[in-house]
């Protein structure tokens, strides 16, 4: 490599540095760190994911985008909506889901500096994208696009939209706090935690009274109850299917269960923010007081910035005591955006020009070498085998379109069986919705004179007897013909998956009169 390439690749550290802390440049050059960022994980996620398919949580999100509703089973409509757009444009590839999956967390990342200049100057601000890489929900679990994972940027650009809004009393800024909060809303329930933190932050600050003086609040208020009426009548009319999706699962069976959840939603937040804080602490070597006073700040306009973090991560557990509702710390995926704040707002932190390059050093090497090292991670996986069959969903997809073709002449229009099997199968069968298994409540689509106009062809692996049974109860009852048996095996660069067996049946259309 040449001497002066090396000297300017050995000096990109300090030069984005410089460019984060410009007052001119910081804008742009946080946009170039967070699609340069992306464009790496885009990388790692293309390589390492190779010898997988698609999540089936993923999969789901584009079955659900072929039948357009207000509403789902399980969750609101927005990222069905957005899944169907973005599929409009992009080809229906694994790849593709992909992109928008990093694409997501980069602009999570730009929308959190944005946010963060809040109360960061200089050098704390332009540490953001480095503390917010360190924490896996920006970048491994980040991975999947979720209705976790699409939070991280519609609760940043809210809070952002917010305390311009607060600061200018702008009608588009308030506009713009109302959408995201809808937006946020639209996406996940939990979302009702933002709202209240949206709240008790405007409350908190100390320009609320000129603030809720202007039309500003009454803007944002209006705006985000017109974006989600139509959902809300859609919940009322159908008796509210996500709530009582979640309310049944989430339940626990006792005080003690409800404890240990807030055991794991705790420290399993907990040790999701412990890279950026392990950097925090490495980088600025905070003292006692300092750490105190980001806590408990004495300035006013920084108890705003604690409220907007801590509020979304404190409520849910008064809520989830009284109701014995079992937490998981990975709904809290959003809540982190704030944690390089809460970590740097003190004046009595001191964050030198010298320790963030070494910090922006640390950050770059080690994403370099998770890139490096993602053929052995897709190999890895491939040999010790992938969960939820997500190695075989592709093959099992080409076999029961081809098993469903040569017994009926037609195109294959439902699949039914193990939900994570048929929801990732159904996404390399374009066009064909799930009855992902046997369940009218998952699978509303589904019903028996869909299943009698277009048949159904139904899969699953031979070591889940329930399934097998409910197969072959549905084909005695359609006086179907037995299920054939395939033998899969996954091949990747020359090396191969353990091979699975699956069972496939057809229910053939009742012929027209």
């Amino acid at each position: 490599m040449p001497t002066p390439l090396l000297a300017r690749l050995s000096d990109l550290p300090r030069r984005v540095v410089d460019g984060l802390c410009d007052p001119v440049r910081r804008r742009r050059v946080a946009l170039w760190v967070a699609l340069a960022y992306g464009l790496a994980w885009f990388l790692y996620g293309v390589i390492a994911k190779s010898s997988q398919d698609i999540n089936a949580d993923m999969a789901e999100m584009v079955v659900w985008a072929r039948e357009p509703a207000l509403g789902y089973p399980k969750h609101p409509p927005l990222l069905a909506w957005v899944v169907w757009l973005w599929f409009s444009v992009f080809p229906l590839a694994d790849w593709a889901f992909l992109l928008l999956a990093v694409a997501t967390v980069s602009l999570g990342i730009f929308l959190c500096f944005e946010l963060a200049g809040e109360w960061l100057y200089g050098e704390k601000r332009a540490a953001v994208p480095f503390l917010l890489a360190a924490i896996p929900f920006y970048n491994f679990l980040g991975l999947k696009f979720d209705q976790n994972s699409a939070l991280i940027p519609l609760w940043a650009l809210a809070m952002w939209a917010l305390m311009r809004s607060i600061e200018t009393r702008h009608k588009g800024w308030a506009a713009l706090a109302g959408a995201a909060a809808a937006g946020a809303m639209l996406t996940k329930y939990w979302s009702a935690f933002l709202l209240l933190a949206l709240a008790v932050a405007a409350l908190a600050d100390p320009r609320r009274r000129a603030y809720f003086r202007s039309a500003a609040p009454w803007v944002t208020a209006l705006v985000f109850l017109a974006a989600i009426a139509p959902h809300a009548a859609w919940l009322v009319s159908e008796d509210f299917p996500p709530i009582r999706w979640v309310a049944e699962r989430r339940g626990a069976a006792s005080v003690l269960d409800t404890l240990r959840a807030l055991g794991e939603y705790a420290g399993g937040t907990a040790a999701y923010g412990a890279g950026a804080l392990a950097l925090a602490l490495a980088f600025t070597r905070p003292s006692p007081a300092a750490v105190k006073d980001n806590l408990f700040p004495r300035e006013l306009e920084r108890r705003t910035a604690v409220a907007l973090f801590w509020v979304p991560i404190l409520v849910p557990v008064a809520v989830a005591l009284p109701m014995q509702t079992s937490l998981l710390s990975l709904w809290n995926t959003p809540a982190l955006n704030l944690l390089p704040v809460v970590m740097l707002a003190s004046t009595l932190v001191v964050l030198t020009r010298e320790d963030l390059t070494r910090m922006a050093i640390v950050v770059a090497t080690v994403t370099a070498i998770v890139v490096l090292i993602s053929p052995v991670v897709a190999a890895t996986i491939l040999a010790r085998g992938v969960e939820n069959n997500a190695a075989y969903a592709r093959l099992v997809a080409i076999e029961v379109a081809r098993v469903f073709r040569e017994e009926t002449g037609r195109p294959l229009k439902l699949i039914g069986g193990p939900f994570t099997l048929v929801s990732s199968a159904a996404f390399y069968l374009p066009d064909t919705m799930t009855y992902a298994n046997f369940s009218p409540y998952l699978s509303p689509w589904a019903s028996e004179a869909r299943i009698a106009r277009d048949g159904m062809a139904m899969v699953c692996p031979t070591v889940d007897r329930h399934c097998v049974t409910q197969m072959n109860q549905r084909l005695a009852r359609a006086h179907a013909e037995p299920p054939v048996g395939v033998e899969l095996t996954r091949r990747w660069l020359g090396l191969a998956s353990p091979p699975a067996r699956f069972l496939i049946g057809v229910v053939p259309p009742r012929a027209r009169p």
